[in-house]
């Protein structure tokens, strides 16, 4: 699409101008980070294709044949279908992304927007990791920018603000020009929705809250690329979408990009479970490995944190997998008994596990308001495990691994995508060339197909 630009509101040209910048200055190290995202978000999308192959079944025959790949299934289908299958087998298996400042997986919805399209001669291989990297910019400046207000008034970052990731990057690696990329965001802002109530208790559409995202982002970005113009300031004014999901105006120059970018800001989870839960999780390992306590050692489980883990994350009852993964009660439980919060932890048998569901129902989780205010600098839990011999043992965590104060490595990276590959049927010698060109080859897309 071309042609001069609307008129903008100073947020959105604010932002517009800043993506634009940043395509333009890639860095090698820019790049590299962009290819680490890709790696992770990959070992995800394979674990999750493994975990529902049996109900994304029909999604993926409704789509029919295509030219765009859905890892873990071996299949090609539609750019729609394959954008919000693979957005959906993202986040399946609660190990994606996210963003503590801004609450949303910003990877999952952008990067299988980007692959449902990489067909495209426009996307060059720097152009997609470009995209990549724009995406996650978009994305995480307008959440941090609404955030925590738009979760206290109940939208799911990962729905809302994934499609403008999905659609903004997608125009960038397809090379949009300035009014192409508002009508983009544009689009992507009047599809923007998720709600956290869509996964209250004993609902399994979590996953949906990335799948959309990715399949309303594409579309926005092919409606731009069609050539209908997007109106100027959609982020602006009372009527923009960030006063809409605040319920106030963002402060002024909240949308600069600036170093460091958002891309290197995220967060990378260890452990298989919302990230509300990995403090408390790796609170309890902490003690386990420190005490040599076990599950048959302790009465009850006391769990101090801040207010967002607190709500909605405090059921010391689950129905399922994804009920578990959201419960600090099971988590905390399942890292005693186990030793350990990886895809096992939420396999049959330990969902079934009777010290594991013990524990669970003998587990409070409460706020405390010390902890609420350090949020989102920290994100703290204190726990602390009460023994059948009257002792009680406490550790804190500030800040879980793979914050960017505390990160993952690219060895923890190559690790972690191994087993969720090998989880999904690789075996470890072709999870690591697959590993190897993502990280080093000329194209990673090359990687993407055929598995």
């Amino acid at each position: 699409m071309t042609g001069p630009g609307p008129a903008e509101g100073a947020e959105t040209a604010r932002l517009l101008d800043g993506i634009e910048a940043l395509a333009r200055g890639m860095t090698p190290a820019l790049a590299a980070t962009a290819r680490l995202r890709l790696l992770d978000w990959l070992g995800c999308v394979l674990a999750g294709a493994a975990s529902e192959r049996d109900r994304i079944a029909p999604l993926l025959a409704q789509g029919g044949a295509g030219p765009a790949p859905v890892p873990g299934t071996g299949r090609s289908t539609t750019p729609l279908t394959a954008a919000l299958v693979n957005g959906m087998h993202s986040h399946v298996v609660e190990l994606d992304d996210g963003h503590r400042s801004g609450i949303t997986h910003a990877g999952g919805p952008l990067i299988a927007a980007l692959l449902a399209v990489a067909h495209d001669p426009r996307m060059t291989p720097d152009r997609f990791l470009a995209g990549i990297v724009t995406g996650y910019e978009a994305a995480l400046r307008v959440a941090i920018a609404c955030q925590p207000e738009a979760k206290l008034n109940g939208w799911h970052g990962s729905g809302v603000f994934g499609v403008i990731g999905a659609a903004v990057g997608t125009g960038v690696a397809l090379g949009f020009d300035r009014a192409g990329l508002n009508a983009a965001l544009a689009a992507a802002c009047t599809s923007a929705s998720g709600m956290v109530k869509a996964f209250s208790a004993g609902s399994e559409l979590k996953p949906y809250n990335a799948g959309q995202p990715a399949l309303t982002g594409l579309a926005a970005a092919l409606t731009a690329d069609a050539g209908f113009p997007g109106p100027a300031g959609i982020l602006d004014g009372p009527h923009g979408l960030m006063a809409m999901l605040r319920g106030t105006p963002a402060a002024p120059g909240a949308l600069t990009v600036a170093a460091p970018f958002c891309i290197e800001t995220v967060y990378l989870k260890p452990y298989a479970s919302c990230r509300y839960c990995h403090a408390p999780v790796e609170a309890v390992l902490r003690l386990r490995a420190a005490e040599g306590v076990r599950a048959a050692d302790v009465t009850g489980i006391e769990v101090e944190t801040y207010r967002l883990a607190v709500h909605k994350h405090d059921h010391t009852e689950v129905d399922g997998p994804y009920s578990a993964r959201l419960g600090i009660p099971y988590c905390a439980a399942a890292a005693l008994s186990l030793g350990r919060s990886g895809m096992d932890a939420f396999a049959p048998d330990a969902l079934a596990d009777a010290e594991t569901l013990r524990l669970m129902r003998a587990t409070t989780v409460r706020e405390d308001p010390e902890m609420s205010a350090l949020v989102p600098g920290r994100r703290p839990a204190a726990v602390t495990l009460a023994l059948h011999d009257g002792r009680r043992l406490s550790a804190r965590i500030d800040l879980p691994r793979g914050e960017p104060e505390v990160p993952l490595t690219e060895g923890d990276l190559r690790a972690k995508f191994t087993d969720l590959a090998i989880f999904a049927g690789l075996d470890a010698a072709r999870a690591g060339a697959v590993a190897e060109t993502l990280l080093s080859g000329d194209d990673p897309r090359a990687a993407l197909t055929g598995l």
